[in-house]
């Protein structure tokens, strides 16, 4: 399979990469310190390798995953490879913490510009739910009451519940399954009810979820129906 190489860029390292995905396995064993193996079969039975080949100009040759490519930054002992293992540990501590850099590091090497739109609409979803459980806390609201107002803006938004998203899109988080207007509705639907249980000062599990509901049922209509502009 030819496909077009692009370029992957680690600090200060270039790795080659096919339009899939795939390391160039030679250019990436010589950044881990060794040699092209001259008996690549061997070489990757060892190690486990099962990526396919691609063309990257001169004619079919043998790729790594990037999660391969890592596996051997831990197998192999030259300084390089533990060059590699410092960086990933790096960067598991700025996962860990919750480092936006490292996000926003992320985003940028990704030339799908829907995929950063997607990332925009997942944070913006994320905020507006945060900021509703926040106002839901502030007017009394406890237990049950967090779950089932997710199980409403899901019935509304996704027109199933999450154990049903998960299950027919393949995700353990139902939003990591949601497209980027699923996320943007959620999160309007979200911003709506916390902004009608502070304007009429809803109080408690049962008022929170009513008004709620109704905040649904109207954003609902509303996206099913949308307003024509009249001619002029």
């Amino acid at each position: 399979m030819k496909t077009a190489p692009v370029i992957l860029e680690f600090g200060t390292q270039r790795l080659p990469a096919s339009a899939d995905g795939f390391l160039h396995a030679a250019t990436a064993l010589t950044t881990l310190g060794v040699s092209m193996p001259e008996d690549w079969t061997a070489f990757a039975e060892e190690h486990d390798l099962t990526s396919p080949e691609r063309d990257f100009g001169v004619g079919p040759e043998a790729t790594l995953s990037p999660a391969e490519f890592a596996g051997l930054s831990f197998a192999l002992g030259t300084p390089e490879a533990r060059r590699w293992r410092k960086r990933a540990q790096t960067l598991l501590a700025r996962a860990l913490t919750g480092d936006v850099r490292l996000a926003a590091e992320i985003a940028e090497r990704n030339a799908n510009p829907e995929a950063r739109r997607w990332l925009t609409a997942r944070l913006e979803s994320t905020e507006a739910r945060r900021a509703l459980m926040s106002t839901v806390a502030r007017h009394g609201g406890e237990g049950p009451v967090y779950g089932q107002l997710g199980s409403i803006s899901n019935r509304s938004v996704l027109g199933t519940d999450s154990a049903t998203i998960r299950r027919e899109r393949g995700v353990r988080h139902t939003r990591d399954g949601l497209r980027s207007e699923e996320l943007l509705r959620l999160a309007y639907l979200d911003t709506a009810t916390a902004r009608a249980i502070a304007e009429r000062g809803a109080q408690g599990n049962d008022a929170i979820l009513r008004l709620h509901e109704e905040v649904a049922r109207r954003e609902r209509h509303l996206w099913d129906h949308p307003m024509t502009p009249k001619a002029g």
